[in-house]
């Protein structure tokens, strides 16, 4: 999502959610994917996102080790200067984490915003900053991620903010935005009574005020944070990447709650190709949340990129469905075989997560009915957009008064085919470069066809109109008919040949659906998507525009989309609260 972003008036709310990423959850390089995660979840939203971050875990004490052993004075300068290249590495490397999945992402210096700063150069206070230039980065940008910890002299000279600072600059830059939202992500889901490291029955804080956390929460959030949350009536959220849960420091009464605690859910993978492998990836690096019972594939001796154990591969569904998973993630394609295997998934009391536009289109009102027999849960973000969250964005449109129309490029592999015509490359190269980089599959007719995109059309009409269209209704025009002289002409008109997909209701309240190959000016917003980007224009019946980019196809942008259902399903159900068998504490209100 792209929300308009008010430029002339600071104290409007604004819709943007302030994530503040300490060194405690970037224990590693490799955890800022898991960042990443935590960032789609509001992306999703329909937020924008400013994600403060902290140098990975040790990476500070290294600089200063490094600094005492070069020489020189610990305030000198150079000293803060080496001492924030901490954050700065922090913020480039999850830039790139977002960019992979396909998030318009961008690493911020603090200087470039002018984050101004006064006192002691390594203990400063923030004063300052360029909202105009702020703004225009968050209008052009899905994600902006900034160092924290550092700010700027009057004098040019990198300040530092004390230990914990970056908490500061994610509360300063919350209140000057206006933010929707300012979540300091720790290690823990919140705040408790007592360390829960210590002591398991630890009870977990709800919400509590700014003074009486101040006295519970230690070292956790940072002095100068808090009391500048309390003077500008700053709500804050303390809470754990992935959890449902999370304290609220705000004016209100403090109540506690038990302590919320997390069981792991099976999760079985129906197809272990490119996304596949993606999706297996993720649940690698989230081995406290999820086990992988098992992965079905149709040859069990291919060789894969990323290998997983040889006992959990199987050919033979029967015995992944044996171990009784809790969630099924469905990437197999087809329609057949695939519903069968959703049904079985209901059926064995597991939720379902499908990446399969086709089974989903085709069998939409039997796939939902047997869910809500089930009392389970059917999740298919990545069937459409990849990792651009098109679903999402239709329910709110469609939530907030109304969906007039829906055109979009919506095949990043037709995208990525239509560049390559234009360089001049021959369509059959151009098809096997889209298969060697996982965007098409070894059949590409869905793709080149329109069929793909027309199964994505079905679901968006579900969601932005609730109106049951099916594929043989979508008027298409295949990539196999687009002749060279066609590109020439455009080429010669600096115009771009788009695959269009379009929904629009006329005066009666009809539909009308295609799929059609159209010659666009250089300047349109579907014209500038490139090679497997995917771009959508929703029109709002309030006359409001709704504009969406991001990639579309691939393994890292679609296996985002899946995993993103997934940690919403543990949410659901693998994250609860134990009943509280004691009195709570309960400090005074302020």
């Amino acid at each position: 999502m792209r929300p308009t972003i008010v430029k002339d008036n600071y104290n409007k709310p604004v819709n943007l959610a302030v994530l503040k990423f300490g060194g405690s959850v970037l224990d590693n390089a490799q955890a800022v994917h898991s960042a990443a995660h935590e960032i789609y979840r509001y992306i999703r939203r329909g937020e924008k996102v400013m994600a403060v971050v902290s140098a990975i875990a040790g990476e500070t004490d290294a600089l200063m080790e490094l600094g005492a052993e070069i020489g020189g004075s610990d305030n000198a300068p150079g000293a803060a200067s080496l001492l924030r290249l901490g954050e700065i590495r922090a913020a480039a490397l999850l830039a790139l984490a977002l960019e992979r999945i396909g998030l318009d992402a961008r690493a911020v210096d603090p200087a470039e915003i002018d984050l101004r700063a006064r006192g002691n150069a390594h203990n400063a206070a923030l004063c300052g900053l360029d909202h105009e230039r702020l703004l225009a980065l968050l209008d052009a940008h899905e994600v902006l991620v900034i160092p924290g910890f550092s700010g700027v002299l009057d004098d040019g000279q990198p300040a530092l903010l004390g230990r914990g600072g970056t908490d500061l600059s994610a509360v300063y830059l919350g209140v000057a935005m206006n933010a929707k939202r300012v979540r300091l992500i720790k290690d823990v889901d919140g705040l408790y009574a007592d360390d829960p490291k210590h002591d398991a029955s630890s009870q977990r804080f709800g919400k509590i005020n700014w003074n009486d956390a101040r006295h519970i929460c230690g070292s956790s959030i940072q002095d100068h944070a808090l009391e500048y949350a309390r003077q500008h009536g700053l709500a804050l959220e303390i809470a754990a990447s992935a959890r449902r849960f999370a304290t609220r420091i705000s004016p209100d009464c403090a109540s506690a709650h038990a302590p919320a605690r997390t069981r792991k859910l099976k999760v079985a993978l129906l197809g272990f190709g490119t996304v596949g492998e993606g999706v297996y990836a993720h649940l690698q690096r989230h081995q406290h949340l999820f086990e992988i019972s098992g992965i079905l594939v149709r040859d069990a001796d291919k060789e894969r990129q990323h290998g997983a154990p040889a006992h959990l591969i199987s050919t033979d569904a029967g015995e992944v469905f044996a171990h009784r998973p809790d969630i099924v993630v469905e990437m197999i394609g087809g329609i057949d075989a695939a519903d069968a295997f959703i049904q079985n998934g209901f059926f064995g009391g597991a939720d379902v997560v499908s990446a399969n536009k086709a089974v989903v289109a085709a069998n939409f009102d039997d796939l939902h009915k047997a869910a809500t027999r089930a009392g389970r849960e059917l999740r298919y973000s990545a069937a459409v957009g990849g990792g651009v969250p098109m679903l999402e964005a239709l329910d709110q449109v469609r939530e907030d008064g109304g969906v007039s129309s829906v055109q979009g490029v919506i095949n990043g592999t037709a995208n990525f085919i239509l560049d390559r015509l234009a360089e001049n490359c021959p369509f059959d190269q151009a098809v096997r470069e889209a298969q060697e980089k996982g965007f098409a599959e070894a059949d590409p007719s869905a793709d080149l066809d329109g069929d793909d995109a027309a199964a994505k059309l079905c679901l968006m009409a579900r969601h932005g109109f609730k109106v049951n269209l099916r594929v043989n209704q979508i008027k298409k025009e295949s990539l196999r008919d687009l002749g060279a002289e066609r590109i020439k002409a455009a080429q010669s008109e600096g115009k771009v040949i788009r695959q269009v997909s379009e929904i629009r209701r006329n005066a009666k309240g009809e539909l009308s659906a295609s799929i059609t190959l159209q010659t666009l000016p250089r300047d349109h917003y579907l014209a500038a998507a490139k090679g497997e980007q995917n771009r959508l224009m929703i029109k709002a019946q309030n006359g409001k525009d709704v504009q969406l980019r991001g990639k579309g196809a691939g393994r890292w942008p679609t296996a985002e989309a899946v995993m993103a259902d997934v940690l919403d399903i543990h949410r659901l159900r693998g994250q609860y609260e134990e009943k509280i068998s004691q009195s709570a504490p309960e400090p005074a209100c302020a």
